[in-house]
């Protein structure tokens, strides 16, 4: 029997972009396909932070004289894989935006 397939295999040090699906005082959840990738808050830039009074919560920066950048439910972003962990039937990771070139797309 022959057969074809495209998997999907992170390696340490990827960059991926992601769409986020949680956000919590403790960091935010977002998917590439079928990884979840978990970024704490301590791997996100310091000058964001954490406000829970939003709707829905978020990670906010201002920098004066523009535009605020969030962090929120459905928002892009571009990660960098710090490890990865397979089980029999999930694909879960840890990662990093602070690093130039990472963050809200």
């Amino acid at each position: 029997m022959r057969f074809s397939a495209i998997v999907f295999r992170p390696f340490k040090g990827e960059v991926l972009d992601a769409i986020v699906t949680v956000v919590n005082k403790l960091g935010f959840f977002a998917e590439v396909g079928p990884l979840q990738v978990f970024v704490s808050k301590h791997v996100i830039p310091a000058d964001m932070h954490f406000d829970p009074q939003s709707n829905p919560a978020c990670y906010i920066s201002q920098i004066s004289d523009e535009q605020p950048v969030q962090i929120q439910k459905d928002s892009q972003v571009r990660l960098r894989v710090l490890g990865v962990r397979v089980d029999a039937s999930e694909i879960f990771a840890v990662g990093t935006i602070k690093e130039d070139y990472l963050g809200v797309l």
